[in-house]
C-alpha cells in the first residue's frame, strides 16, 4: 500500500495569503481566480468576458494557457521551500472545444515533484465540467534570485 503525505505544499499558506503573494501580473488583468486548494492540488478559474474572447467570441487560447501557468507555477512554488524558487520552463496546450461562456475552471496536479524539474498537468473545464483543454507545464527548480543591488541596475 502506498503512503501518501498528508500535504504537498513545503510552503502552507491560506488560499487568501497564496492570493495576495502570487497573482499579480497579467492573470490579474483576466480576472484569473484562486478558487480552491488540496493536499496535492490547486484550482482556479478565469472568466469568458470580453478581454478573454477572441474575435468569433471564443474563449482566447492564450488566456487558458496563461491559467494553466499560473496555476501550475504556484503549485510548483508551493512545494518548495524559500530557499527555492521555480521557474517555467515549457507549457504545452492541447484544446478540445471551444468555450462562449461561463468561467473556465483549471485544476494542477503533480506528475513529477523530484529533481530540478517539476512537471505539472492542468486539466481546464467549462462550466458543465466538461474537459475542454489540457496543459503540461515544466517548472526548473533554481536557488532564489538575489535583489539586485544598485550596481547591477546602473544606478
Amino acid at each position: 500500500m502506498i503512503s501518501r503525505p498528508e500535504s504537498l505544499w513545503a510552503r502552507p499558506l491560506t488560499l487568501d495569503e497564496i492570493r495576495r503573494r502570487y497573482l499579480g501580473g497579467c492573470d490579474r488583468h483576466l480576472g484569473v481566480e484562486l478558487t480552491a486548494i488540496g493536499p496535492d492540488w490547486i484550482e482556479g478559474r478565469v472568466p469568458t468576458i470580453e478581454r478573454t474572447r477572441d474575435p468569433h467570441g471564443d474563449h482566447y487560447g492564450a488566456a487558458i494557457a496563461i491559467l494553466a501557468e499560473t496555476l501550475g507555477s504556484i503549485a510548483a512554488n508551493l512545494c518548495v521551500g524559500v530557499d527555492k524558487r521555480g521557474v517555467g520552463q515549457s507549457l504545452e496546450v492541447h484544446y478540445f472545444l471551444p468555450v462562449t461562456a461561463g468561467p473556465i475552471t483549471g485544476r494542477a496536479s503533480p506528475v513529477s515533484i523530484t529533481g530540478p524539474t517539476h512537471t505539472w498537468r492542468i486539466d481546464l473545464r467549462d462550466k458543465a465540467e466538461t474537459l475542454v483543454s489540457t496543459a503540461t507545464l515544466s517548472i526548473a527548480i533554481l536557488e532564489p534570485r538575489a535583489p539586485p543591488s544598485f550596481s547591477d541596475v546602473g544606478v
